[in-house]
């Protein structure tokens, strides 16, 4: 492979030397499609890259003296053809990785359409078994049944009039109606948050449809407004406390499982964790925009008073965000372990590398030579779209 890429180098350059061609141009043109084309062929390891590049920058600028055309210009421009040329072949793999990505996103949404419909209809399968069976079991498995459905809400997309329903009827009982609702929003909260693992996206969209679910039932019965709205605020409070237990223990248990560890997206994670206690500020404000103003002034005030105190709900995020740091550290380890290292240098020498970059982009800066390369590159790219 690497004898191919030699030889195309070779041939290129003699042949738009001979022609009187041999621009800065086209030895960026010359090394950029020799190895994206060898790149593409070869096992993407930091390894193989470091090999083809020292083959191509070694064989490009040796016929570049060969040919007596080894100036300041047509060297920084082959040099960067290489680069680009490994650059562009790796940035198309992460390109097509997105766009499996989003593909499998689909998928996804259209699989939990799929596993709700199924979902359904098994409970109806299990309340037709349950007609089989004397009075006293059939209620018994009716019970079960609507047990299991509210442990899946959110999937089933019943969170918000499940919630809205059953705070209508605990504030017209007219008792106990805090305590209720707090209970209520809590567990629903709890629940639909432990249907999947923890991300910020949905813990915002759950949040606010439990919230929104109870103060809509209090405003539009006119009742117990700024009781329901509090307790509410509470309940959801505490249902994302407790889900923040769940995500540790399964964080945790996860660790032991590498596999499963890796495939999370652990930094995006840690940091939907350390803003929890912020977002849960944010969506109290949003739902108070949206309500009328008993509950609105209600919920800008609770949103001031969570953003002034520490709660419970930061602690437990904190915690759990810890426990994916400790597992980040893990996976850096054992990355470093497995890999060749960043072009083979000790991580302490990078800083030395980063001053001397420094010293290169000041002087660029300051209107140093940037070499010709920078107009040819531009050129090609233009004439290649």
């Amino acid at each position: 492979m690497l004898q191919e890429m030699k030889k195309q180098l070779t041939d290129s350059i003699n042949i738009s030397k001979e022609k009187g061609k041999l621009s800065a141009h086209q030895v960026y043109k010359t090394t950029f499609d020799a190895v994206s084309e060898s790149a593409q062929k070869l096992n993407s390891s930091a390894k193989n890259l470091r090999e083809l590049a020292t083959e191509a920058v070694n064989s490009s600028v040796q016929v570049l003296v060969e040919t007596e055309e080894a100036n300041k210009e047509k060297v920084s421009a082959a040099l960067h053809g290489v680069m680009d040329g490994i650059k562009q072949t790796e940035l198309q793999l992460m390109e097509n990785t997105q766009k499996e990505l989003n593909q499998v996103k689909k998928k996804l949404q259209v699989e939990e359409a799929k596993l709700a419909i199924e979902l359904n209809e098994a409970f109806e399968g299990a309340k037709e078994a349950a007609e089989n069976f004397s009075s006293t079991i059939k209620e018994e498995i009716e019970i079960a049944i609507s047990d299991a459905k509210l442990k899946s809400t959110e999937l089933l997309g019943l969170t918000k009039e499940t919630v809205k329903e059953t705070v209508r009827k605990a504030i017209e009982a007219g008792s106990d109606v805090s305590e209720t609702v707090e209970k209520v929003t809590r567990d629903a909260t709890a629940k639909a948050m432990e249907e999947t693992h923890y991300t910020a996206d949905r813990t915002r969209k759950i949040s606010e449809t439990v919230l929104s679910a109870a103060v809509e039932a209090a405003e539009e019965l006119e009742s117990h407004v700024d009781e329901t709205t509090s307790s509410a605020v509470e309940g959801v409070r505490q249902g994302l406390t407790d889900s923040l237990e769940y995500t540790n223990e399964s964080l945790s248990s996860a660790s032991e499982r590498m596999n499963d560890f890796v495939s999370m997206d652990l930094e995006q994670t840690k940091n939907d964790l350390e803003m929890l206690g912020d977002q849960f500020v944010e969506t109290l404000r949003k739902v108070a925009d949206k309500s009328g103003k008993v509950a609105s002034e209600s919920l800008h005030e609770l949103a001031d008073d969570a953003k002034k105190a520490g709660s419970r709900l930061q602690e437990k995020a904190l915690i759990a965000s810890r426990e994916v740091a400790d597992q980040l550290k893990v996976l850096s380890n054992e990355a470093i372990e497995n890999t060749e290292g960043v072009g083979g240098k000790a991580a302490h020498d990078l800083s030395e590398e980063a001053k001397e970059l420094s010293e290169r982009m000041l002087a660029v800066a300051k209107g140093a030579a940037t070499g010709m390369w920078e107009g040819a590159k531009s050129a090609f790219h233009k004439s290649t779209v």
